[in-house]
């Protein structure tokens, strides 16, 4: 096979194992991953205006290297702020407010679930994150998550966000592409992760990758 060709078949799996994405859809609750650019929570805030969702819960204070800096903003603040500022009322949100990672997140907002709602009134979440971020996502929350839920997988399609048809444009993007590869592959050795599930959208049939 030419080397292009191998190019491209190499960056199609990639792309269609690490980039998942649902329709949108009624879900009993929206739980947001926290980032440092608020793009996150764009996928809730179309949920619930859309009147497809009640409550969102925004999880994630920030990598624990960031609280030092003096202009430090925890990012559930910055998340909440966005959301508050597109006509989200503040009583229809819940904060996470101590994350400071991906496996963080589910862990706490498990808690937050259970003590808020209870697992046994929650059928089906929706994550919104960063699209290159959903699979990890996805599997973490199968590990820690109960599951009978069903897992919506709502992905930012901001432009400035890396996509499915641009993260191997630049540099930049490869890397970030490849770190979060490796991310999944240390998650895995600790058994952080559970089983996946194949996503409803995918540009080309399912890649082996989904089990």
């Amino acid at each position: 096979m030419p080397a292009e060709a191998n190019f491209f078949s190499s960056r199609d799996a990639i792309s269609q194992f690490l980039f998942l994405a649902d329709l949108p859809q009624a879900v009993d609750l929206c739980v947001v991953l926290g980032a440092p650019s608020y793009t996150n929570i764009d996928p809730a805030i179309s949920l619930y205006h859309a009147n497809l969702v009640k409550n969102i819960v925004i999880t994630g204070f920030g990598p624990k290297g960031m609280r030092a800096a003096d202009d430090f903003v925890p990012e559930y603040a910055g998340l909440l702020d966005r959301a508050l500022r597109a006509g989200v009322p503040q009583s229809a949100i819940l904060l996470e407010k101590t994350a400071t990672n991906t496996l963080e997140n589910f862990v706490e907002t498990a808690k937050i679930i259970e003590a808020e709602f209870s697992w046994n009134a929650i059928n089906s979440i929706a994550i919104a994150g960063k699209p290159l971020h959903m699979r990890r996502a996805q599997m973490t929350a199968r590990k820690h998550w109960p599951q009978h839920v069903k897992l919506v997988m709502l992905p930012t399609i901001n432009s400035t966000d890396l996509q499915a048809d641009t993260w191997f444009r630049s540099e930049l993007g490869r890397k970030r592409i490849l770190t979060e590869l490796g991310s999944i592959a240390q998650y895995s050795l600790k058994n952080d992760i559970g089983g996946s599930e194949c996503s409803s959208i995918h540009p080309k049939p399912c890649p082996t990758m989904c089990i």
